[in-house]
Formats: C-alpha cells, sequence, structure tokens
C-alpha cells in the first residue's frame, strides 16, 4: 500500500523527466480539498498547439493515493 511520501517521491521522478523526451507532467495540489490533478503530456506540451493529454483528479485519501501513484507509475520511462 503506497502513501503520500511515496506518491510525492514519484512526483519529483515524473518532474525531473519533464526535460527529457518530450514527456510534460503537471501537478495541481489543492490543499484547502486534500485534491490532487495531474495532467501528463505524452507528446510534450507547447502553447498555440494541439497537446495530447490524460488528466486524472483525486481525493488524497487511502483509494486516491494508489490511484495517482499508479497513474504516474505507468507512465514513466
Amino acid at each position: 500500500m503506497k502513501n503520500t511520501k511515496d506518491l510525492f517521491e514519484l512526483i519529483a521522478q515524473a518532474t525531473e523527466e519533464n526535460s527529457r523526451e518530450f514527456k510534460c507532467w503537471f501537478f495541481n495540489y489543492s490543499g484547502h480539498v486534500n485534491e490532487m490533478t495531474i495532467s501528463f503530456y505524452f507528446s510534450g506540451w507547447e502553447k498555440d498547439r494541439e497537446n495530447h493529454s490524460e488528466t486524472i483528479r483525486q481525493k488524497l485519501n487511502e483509494e486516491g493515493i494508489q490511484v495517482l501513484y499508479w497513474f504516474i507509475k505507468t507512465r514513466l520511462n
């Protein structure tokens, strides 16, 4: 079972990937509602261009942490 520490360590790893191989991650943590939204642009992101992405939004409860963790993990190199 993954916890918030595991999740945020994986977020750090994904953030480092932003500068490599055209992939791009966006993370939005809303502390007032304990919720996170993650967008993954698998062919990079550029202004004024069609950008293909997958987005997920979850509460940071036990189930949501698992979902977010594996969303990131399955898209990392």
